[in-house]
């Protein structure tokens, strides 16, 4: 008895318990722009292809802020990518659920001197709605944006970032009924949720910038 006591004490100082820890969900490549149903509290690891000799890594470049977290994130190199060109392992993002609301995140593989060369990108949604077509959405007001600056309008969110709007083009016309939405809710300190596309130029509003397929007053 004393023995199997000795032999779960050392094993609780090795692996933290006697029991070995579940391992964490997985999302991979192949799920991008899937939507995936977890509670709250669930902490799951999104795994990613990746060789940083070459430069390249992978950057979250949009999360939504307040309902998930990231807790952690390690490159290995992995014996899963050996026949992959150019592939020497892969990175390991763990995220943890703050709340239950539709929720994204944007991630890119690039060199972090050149945001402008994106080698690959990948995006999942977390507990969004069935069907869900996973568009970035935010809550904020919608602002004139300096004189010189490149683009027109910038979108301030309520946790205070701050990038810069135009509407989807159909048939390389903009959205005429998005067009509207801006016009008629820009400097009227009015909250709305906007859904879209996030895309880095090179300008201004802190270089982000939203492609607006929708706008509604909340």
């Amino acid at each position: 008895m004393v023995k199997k006591l000795t032999f779960c004490l050392l094993a609780i100082l090795l692996l933290g318990g006697c029991g070995a820890k579940a391992n964490l969900p997985k999302i991979e490549l192949s799920s991008n722009r899937q939507d995936f149903k977890f509670p709250v509290g669930t902490e799951f690891q999104v795994v990613l292809p990746s060789n940083q000799t070459t430069g390249f890594e992978w950057q979250v470049n949009d999360i939504t802020a307040g309902v998930l977290e990231q807790v952690s994130n390690i490159y290995k190199i992995s014996d899963k990518y050996n026949n992959v060109v150019g592939a020497g392992g892969e990175e390991i993002w763990t995220f943890r659920v703050l709340q239950v609301e539709r929720s994204h995140i944007v991630m890119k593989y690039l060199r972090p001197w050149d945001k402008l060369e994106v080698a690959n990108e990948f995006l999942v949604t977390i507990n969004g709605n069935p069907g869900d077509d996973g568009l970035a959405t935010y809550l904020g007001k919608i602002s004139s944006n300096t004189g010189d600056a490149k683009i027109d309008d910038c979108f301030v969110t309520e946790d205070g970032d701050k990038f810069g709007i135009v509407p989807v083009t159909k048939g390389k016309i903009e959205d005429p009924g998005v067009k509207a939405k801006v016009a008629e809710f820009i400097n009227k300190n009015i909250l709305v949720e906007i859904r879209g596309t996030m895309v880095d130029p090179a300008g201004d509003c802190n270089s982000k910038q939203l492609i607006v397929s929708e706008i509604q007053a909340k």
